[in-house]
């Protein structure tokens, strides 16, 4: 659009320089300045609109005003080119007419100009009157044929190139009559079959035609009547069914549209004032069994909509205020479990390795070194008897098993673990992971170390 108010604005300044020198001979017709033909834009920022559907309101407003301005614009540049074709200089008349095409394509006497000018341009020798000629013998042809709407449009047609033609306006004036006529007649068939809406439709554009039938408008008035009962007796069936199916929400929508149909029936208002007090207290309801489910989200937004559909505010707020504090209660009560599942945890873990380090404190045997030599520490049996390293070994040297560490390096890796483990439940996974790292290399056989590593790597992808 706003491209297109550029190039009718340079267009307009254009036809002016262009029409200059012709305006002392022929002045080229101008119409007087539209009153109020731009609009106020004092509210252009939309600051002061209350409502969204008040700033669309307003926007469409300003739309229709910029395409009234437009066709006052284009009427202007027409009739310059319009008076340039007469003047005989076709090629400036058709090219401006091909510049109101393209801002607007459905500007029907632009067109037709455009071609008579292209037509005249191309064919000098042919003379306007044998082109008017032709045009009467194809719209005589259309009529004959019973084609009478484009008869009409091949008689605008005549009446684009010469306004005044009398013989076009008297053929145009009967085409119009009989058009009318076959509309009214439409209509007609139409009411006698209880289709109100279409012959209202086929009845006003008669009425287009007929401006002046008193008659025609009396039966428009008497259908309009009829088929506003028509709709609200339709509309009624149709909220009566969905009251039934228990569909309030949707039944009362359809009363709304009645009132729109007909405003101020008290039947229809005493339905929607009882609809109302239906769907609040149906709400009011369901957030009561959303609130003993501890669904606290669900019940606040019943008890909302219950408010709107005119329910007590003050005792749908303090149900709201009651719900959000026991929502509140809820995650406080989650948090502290979380919490304390967190030090049992920690707990049963430095209790683990208080063992763990007290039963290695237990196994340790005195190593006895001999020069030369590298004694193997001995055990009790169960019988008393010492057992080497072949009985119920369970270390091994070079290519054997698991390798058993020392109780240091076991309680070293043990301790490691736990402040890994307090690192983890403080979502610290970097620290937790490292810590981790530095008790399996203590305690290869560290399997905890082992899980703590895999979860932290599930959870950050870091290996």
């Amino acid at each position: 659009m706003k491209k297109h108010l550029l190039s009718l604005l340079f267009l307009t300044v254009c036809v002016a320089v262009v029409a200059a020198p012709l305006r002392q001979p022929n002045p080229i017709r101008q119409h007087g300045k539209e009153a109020g033909m731009m609009l106020d834009l004092n509210k252009v920022s939309l600051g002061t609109l209350n409502d969204v559907e008040e700033k669309k309101q307003y926007l469409s407003t300003v739309q229709l005003e910029k395409q009234r301005v437009q066709n006052y614009m284009l009427r202007q540049v027409y009739e310059n080119a319009y008076t340039l074709y007469r003047r005989g200089d076709y090629q400036r008349a058709q090219e401006m007419a091909q510049t109101i095409l393209s801002i607007d394509p459905n500007f029907t006497q632009a067109s037709t100009l455009a071609k008579q000018a292209s037509h005249m341009g191309a064919y000098g020798t042919t003379s306007e009157e044998e082109v008017i000629d032709a045009k009467f013998q194809e719209a005589n042809r259309m009529y004959e044929s019973g084609r009478l709407v484009e008869a009409n449009e091949k008689l605008d047609e005549i009446l684009t190139i010469q306004p005044y033609n009398s013989k076009a306006t008297a053929w145009k004036n009967r085409i119009d009559k009989d058009i009318a006529q076959e509309y009214t007649r439409r209509g007609n068939v139409a009411y006698d079959k209880l289709d109100y809406q279409s012959a209202l439709d086929n009845w006003y554009n008669a009425l287009l035609i007929r401006k002046d039938d008193p008659a025609l408008v009396n039966k428009i008035a008497q259908t309009e009547n009829l088929l506003r009962k028509q709709q609200v007796k339709e509309a009624m069936e149709q909220a009566m069914d969905y009251y039934n199916k228990g569909q309030f929400v949707e039944s009362y929508a359809v009363f709304e549209r009645i009132t729109k149909i007909q405003p101020g029936d008290q039947r229809v208002q005493k339905y929607m004032s009882q609809l109302k007090e239906e769907i609040a207290d149906g709400y009011y309801t369901a957030g009561n069994r959303s609130y003993k489910s501890q669904k606290y989200d669900t019940a606040i937004n019943y008890w909302t909509n219950a408010k709107k559909w005119g329910a007590d505010s003050a005792e749908m707020d303090r149900l709201i205020k009651n719900a959000r504090n026991a929502k509140e209660n809820a995650l406080k009560r989650k948090q502290e479990a979380i919490r304390k599942a967190a030090e049992e945890e920690q707990r049963k873990a430095e209790e683990a390795a208080k063992a763990a380090e007290e039963a290695a404190e237990e196994e340790e045997v005195e190593t006895v070194m001999v020069e030369g030599d590298s004694l193997t520490p001995l055990t009790p049996g169960a019988s008393g008897s010492l057992m080497g390293p072949d009985a119920n070994n369970t270390t091994s040297g070079i290519g054997g098993g698991a390798t058993r560490v020392s109780a240091e390096a076991s309680a070293a890796s043990r301790q490691k673990y736990i402040e890994g483990l307090d690192a983890f439940n403080q979502d610290d996974y970097e620290r937790a992971r490292q810590a981790w790292i530095v008790a399996k290399q203590l305690d290869p056989g560290n399997t905890d170390a082992d899980l703590g590593l895999r979860k932290v790597e599930e959870l950050t992808g870091i290996r």
